[in-house]
């Protein structure tokens, strides 16, 4: 099944009016603009964006490992929020990386301002500057084609149909919700290359990352030579939280097990990460707000189980060879599960709502979705019963 439009109703007629406008006005250039032959492309410089979040990118990376496989000797750019540019810091298949948090609806802490439009103006101009030959947006984004791609005076374009812009791209795939997000991020750079075998998500943690990161626990009464799971109960989206009470049952039965339990999460869970915990006398321990989001990659590393919402952290542990298991309800794993093959999914398949969208929830148990608190504590660890 193809979709070529947002699933948001009011955006998806304002995006068909703008892409409409961008026909109307690009109607002259395609009558005399030659067809590009990607088997001839052979670019010096590539800018890839990825300006979402962490599990979005995470799930971009085999499309940016088959893309420096193609063009080995091209200089690779990425475009990325500043919280995800730790993860790629000496990740070889980047000769330079640049951040900008975009300002997302119902994103709270980064707004539209004079000074936020200023930094835009200077990104573009630099990027401008780097006198790049290949654009690819991963997002299906127009005002990312527009903005970073077609502005800064970038020849060739690529992105997926998500939003049309259909004119301003030369390559365009198909925008598939039947397939994994990996999957449709290959699909774009299709027309230079397709796997022949198998990719995974891959982020690149050195020594010194672990290093630095058993040092720490080491710094908060935790040792790292001992069995740790993380336990990730927090995400950006409140759909896809799950009970509290569900997860001291999953701590629980951890804990009986002999596992030293790790709840991750950002500063703004500091408070609640402790109060969930705050049963337990021995052997659980909250990180929430205590590391970057590299340092939480290297957690994820050195970790031997993961446990959680459909979050950043689920899908870093996809980069590594850790039994993820992953509770969705809200969201629809078919496009966004965690992509390994030790990645287990626990879902009922019974959310009411809109999950294209999967914004907002109208069908809640207390303040939970209810598609969430049907997958019981027990259907989970029925799952961690294999590995413990």
């Amino acid at each position: 099944m193809s979709n070529t439009t947002v699933h948001n109703k009011k955006k998806a007629f304002a995006l068909s009016l703008v892409n409409l406008l961008i026909d109307l006005l690009w109607l002259p250039s395609k009558i005399i603009s030659k067809r590009v032959d990607p088997t001839v492309i052979n670019p010096e410089k590539i800018l890839v964006v990825r300006l979402d979040h962490i599990g979005d990118i995470v799930m971009t990376t085999p499309a940016f490992t088959l893309l420096k496989q193609r063009f080995p000797d091209s200089k690779m750019y990425l475009l990325c929020s500043l919280a995800n540019q730790q993860l790629f810091q000496g990740d070889n298949r980047f000769e330079k990386t640049f951040a900008f948090n975009w300002p997302w609806d119902r994103q709270a802490k980064v707004k539209w301002s004079t000074a936020k439009i200023k930094e835009l103006l200077k990104l573009i101009s630099l990027i401008r500057k780097e006198k790049i030959d290949l654009f690819i947006d991963f997002r299906g984004d127009l005002r990312f084609v527009v903005l970073f791609g077609l502005l800064t005076g970038i020849d060739v374009r690529l992105s997926n149909s998500r939003t049309g812009n259909k004119n301003l791209l030369t390559f365009r795939a198909d925008y598939d919700v039947e397939k994994h997000e990996v999957k449709k991020c290959l699909d774009i750079i299709g027309p230079f290359v397709k796997p022949k075998t198998e990719l995974f998500p891959s982020l690149f943690i050195n020594e010194n990352d672990q290093a630095d990161i058993r040092l720490l626990l080491i710094n908060n009464g935790i040792m790292p030579a001992n069995k740790m799971a993380l336990v990730a109960p927090y995400s950006s989206k409140d759909i896809k939280s799950w009970p509290d009470d569900y997860f001291r049952k999953i701590i629980s039965f951890l804990i009986k097990n002999d596992y030293q339990v790790l709840i991750t999460g950002t500063a703004d869970h500091a408070q609640h990460s402790l109060e969930l915990i705050s049963g337990f006398e021995k052997n659980v321990f909250s990180l929430a707000g205590k590391t970057s989001v590299r340092e939480a990659a290297a957690l994820v590393s050195v970790s031997n189980m993961i446990v959680g919402v459909d979050t950043g952290i689920t899908h870093i542990a996809s980069c590594f060879d850790i039994p993820v298991v992953a509770i969705f309800g809200s969201t629809r794993s078919v496009e966004f599960r965690p992509y390994s093959p030790k990645a287990f999914v626990i879902e009922t398949n019974t959310c009411l709502c809109n999950q294209l969208l999967h914004l907002s929830c109208e069908h809640k148990t207390g303040s939970i979705s209810k598609c969430m608190t049907d997958v019981k504590p027990e259907m989970v660890i029925q799952v961690i019963k294999q590995f413990v």
